[in-house]
């Protein structure tokens, strides 16, 4: 495996924190601080993306591998896993196939196996990206990605979003992680996930709409669910109440 970026701040039981789609660590920059007061937490870029650069298969279990990677240069031999979307299928993964490295899981905008109206969704998103254009692929995610007054707010241009800009976006990599996530699927498996799991969907969510948290909560024996408010991007929307959330669920004994 080409040897992946990663970060570690504070210090603490350690927690994995796996980004989605995008699959960059920074996603998760406003939620790091926060969790950093009481653990270390651990960020990557995913095997292919970002500063983890060179290709790479774009797997769920690509990615896993890599998380058990990080683990392994920090001399970890158990974290808790945080995985938000695409990142919440690697969570899933982990959990079920190295259970000795994970403590408690956070399924943070996930899913247990992608229905009609996901295939449709990301089959669009994929022609989006490769017939239209990266700027036109970034400009839908995040209108359907953020709370729509908080991109009011942080988002909003005063001038329309010019969909066919150039824009630095790797488009086959891109189009292999949707792949990716729409092959992938061990709905059946998750009975037998012996951990923890926290399961958090937000009300609001176009991408992943809710019901997806409630079906993934209900397949896990040892799980509960949360309802909460911001769009798919929610953590990064609300992050100190994503924080808490979180970390009480992780410090509980």
């Amino acid at each position: 495996m080409n040897a992946v970026h990663y970060e570690s701040h504070g210090e603490g039981r350690a927690v994995v924190l796996i980004a989605g789609l995008g699959g960059l660590g920074a996603f998760w920059k406003p939620i790091v601080p926060l969790l950093a007061r009481h653990f270390q937490v651990l960020t990557f870029d995913h095997p292919g993306v970002g500063l983890s650069a060179p290709p790479a298969a774009q797997t769920i279990p690509t990615i896993a591998a890599a998380v058990l990677d990080v683990l392994d240069r920090e001399s970890i031999d158990a974290a808790h896993i945080v995985g938000h979307s695409t990142g919440s299928l690697v969570a899933q993964t982990l959990g079920l196939d190295h259970p000795g490295r994970c403590h408690r899981l956070v399924l943070s905008g996930g899913w247990a196996k992608p229905d009609r109206r996901f295939r449709d969704l990301f089959a669009f998103r994929r022609y989006l990206l490769q017939r239209v254009g990266p700027s036109a692929y970034s400009a839908l995610s995040k209108l359907g990605g953020y709370d729509g007054q908080w991109y009011d707010r942080h988002l909003a241009a005063d001038a329309p979003p010019d969909f066919d800009a150039a824009m630095a976006l790797d488009v086959e990599t891109v189009s292999s992680r949707i792949d990716m996530l729409l092959a992938y699927e061990r709905a059946d498996e998750l009975a037998r996930l012996a951990q923890d799991v926290l399961v958090v969907g937000a009300e609001d969510d176009f991408i992943v709409p809710f019901y997806n948290s409630a079906d993934l909560a209900e397949r896990i024996a040892r799980s509960e669910l949360e309802k909460v408010d911001g769009g798919h991007f929610f953590p990064q929307v609300a992050p100190d109440a994503f924080a808490t959330l979180v970390g009480s669920f992780l410090e509980r004994t």
